[in-house]
């Protein structure tokens, strides 16, 4: 197969999960909607220096993320496809950042499609790539920074140089994007390698020029974020990295140790089944050597020190995802060039495993899931969901059956990279969205209040429902009823912590609200039923989706003569 086909089977990957159905799944809150929210509040307000969540200041991340999700919504309006694009764009760039070292590593330009394709379709790394937060950026940067490090302990001279610097540069833009974590990374995976190589020279000579990369990268940005809020640095700092890492509070994710090694070998699927064959073919492997002790050194020291922190998020792992990508697709590469067949007896099992899984979701579809006692999985088309669900695992047998059919290694691998594209495909049609609380993807209800949101005097919501009103509505006024949690951001600033309130403050409010306009509330039923009683004069709409109401109660007149109120 040529190089350009190879390419081109990239490509069609790439559109086919990480572009061709962005739109079609409803956001998720918190994340796709306070990204998305932000965004939009820094066009409309043209301040790009200026990290604002709803109107309250938000210094827990440098500001490129936003940058980018917001660039995309100037350019394709205000939508999901749009403020999910960059992630896409930025797996796009891991992926082929992985081939770069994987075609460096064996002096093999096959290799570097072939390890794009196996990043391009490993589950986590897949889903994470179609979801609006900034990892995935943070990803596509830290990647380059490692990757084109490596280039350069492979060059000589002055290629060495500028492959430093671009190392730098790339550094210096993923600790714009999400912090420390995008130096300490490149950093650790470089030491360690550096060490292991004993190349003590280079130990203490080559940082110096990616740190020139990284300064001119993203110092200037950092010094214009300073002089617009002065306050960032220290904060983000001592509180996002400091006390995440030492003692994190309920807000900063306190996590077990062994969280992100799970993560690390799962979200590899469903490569990892086939694994043992690429450990099998690339151990005592000489040629590979530095490349392979490179690829360890990019995870092992930076997922144990990911580890040691007592705030820690599965997202934190998805730098490490690129490595694995590299050894698996050139151990499988090499293992499958060594024999006459890659069918064996675990190839058969896992074939009829998969059958018989088809099997099963027809059953599902055909009996009812209900009838065998199981829960609820998904609101509406239950059995539409479970013969898609048969269609994909017959698609992945067959697949596979076709994969094993091919002769010649990289034929076999490409088709091996085709196997789970149908089921990651469908992963948001598989969403079981009846075990979702409403407040995860609250977007038919607030359609429906859409017009209270945007004209009522006050709106009223607890924190689930903040980001999600601020991307219907564009309000950047929002009272947040109850448990803050992150907007809470411990600064002090008054005018943002009077909009903090708590259920007994609504009470005394509410009628002195109303005298200005009506007032519109997103909460749980019960407190939502309890203030419809109170307020029933007054109730103007009511709109309920399981747990979660959206309440509108229409102004109270007052009476200018006799100062009375009057509904």
């Amino acid at each position: 197969m040529s190089q350009r086909r190879l390419w081109i089977q990239v490509g069609l990957i790439f559109v086919v999960l990480y572009l061709a159905l962005l739109w079609a799944r409803p956001m998720v809150t918190p994340d796709e909607a306070r990204y998305g929210a932000m965004a939009t509040e820094m066009l409309a307000s043209g301040e790009w220096f200026k990290l604002r969540m709803l109107g309250f200041t938000y210094f827990e991340k440098p500001p490129f993320g936003t940058w980018c999700i917001a660039a995309s919504v100037a350019t394709f309006g205000h939508n999901a496809f749009a403020i999910r694009l960059p992630s896409a764009i930025a797996s796009l760039i891991t992926a082929l950042a992985a081939g770069m070292v994987a075609s460096k590593m064996t002096s093999r330009r096959v290799s570097a499609p072939l390890a794009a394709m196996v990043q391009l379709t490993m589950v986590f790394p897949m889903v994470i790539g179609t979801v609006a937060i900034f990892d995935s950026i943070f990803t596509a940067w830290t990647t380059l920074a490692i990757a084109f490090f490596f280039v350069a302990t492979e060059s000589t001279h002055r290629p060495r140089a500028a492959w430093l610097v671009a190392s730098g540069v790339a550094a210096g833009l993923a600790f714009l994007t999400k912090g420390l974590l995008g130096l300490a990374i490149p950093a650790l995976a470089a030491f360690t390698y550096l060490c292991w190589q004993k190349r003590w020279r280079d130990v203490f000579t080559m940082p110096w020029l990616p740190l020139l990369g990284a300064t001119l990268s993203a110092g200037p940005l950092a010094w214009k974020l300073h002089q617009s809020e002065p306050e960032f640095w220290n904060y983000f700092v001592l509180v996002e990295h400091v006390r995440r890492f030492a003692s994190p509070d309920s807000n900063q994710h306190l996590q077990p140790w062994w969280l992100l090694s799970v993560v690390l070998l799962g979200g590899s699927t469903f490569w990892i089944l086939i694994a043992p064959r690429a450990w099998k073919a690339l151990r005592g492997h000489l040629a590979l050597r530095s490349g392979l002790r490179f690829c360890w050194c990019w995870i092992v020291p930076p997922l144990l020190a990911m580890s040691l922190s007592k705030g820690k998020l599965p997202t934190y792992v998805l730098p490490l995802f690129p490595a694995i990508a590299v050894m698996l697709s050139i151990g499988l590469l090499q293992w499958r060039e060594g024999t006459s067949t890659s069918r064996d007896r675990a190839t058969w099992w896992v074939q009829w495993i998969v059958r018989c899984l088809a099997v099963a979701m027809f059953a599902f579809a055909l009996a009812d899931w209900l009838h065998w006692g199981a829960p609820i999985l998904w609101l509406d088309h239950s059995t539409t969901r479970w013969f898609l669900f048969g269609i994909v695992f017959l698609a992945w047998s067959w697949l596979d059956e076709f994969a094993h059919q091919a002769t010649a290694a990289v034929q076999w691998l490409v088709r091996t990279a085709w196997v789970a594209v149908p089921l990651l495909a469908c992963v948001h049609v598989f969403m079981p969205t009846a075990l979702l609380s409403p407040t995860k993807a609250p977007w038919d209800i607030l359609q429906q209040a859409e017009d209270a949101l945007r004209n009522s005097i006050r709106v009223v919501a607890i924190n689930p429902m903040g980001h999600s009103i601020g991307w219907v509505s564009g309000r950047t006024d929002i009272v947040i009823l109850g448990d803050p949690g992150e907007f809470d951001n411990e600064l002090g600033i008054p005018q943002e912590s009077q909009r903090l309130i708590s259920v007994e403050q609504l009470g005394n409010l509410l009628p002195q609200w109303l005298t200005e306009g009506s007032v519109t509330l997103a909460l749980g039923t019960d407190r939502a039923a309890g203030l419809a009683k109170r307020f029933s004069t007054q109730v103007q709409s009511q709109l309920t989706d399981r747990s979660l109401t959206v309440l509108t109660l229409r102004s109270i007149t007052v009476d200018p003569d006799t100062h009375s109120t009057q509904p």
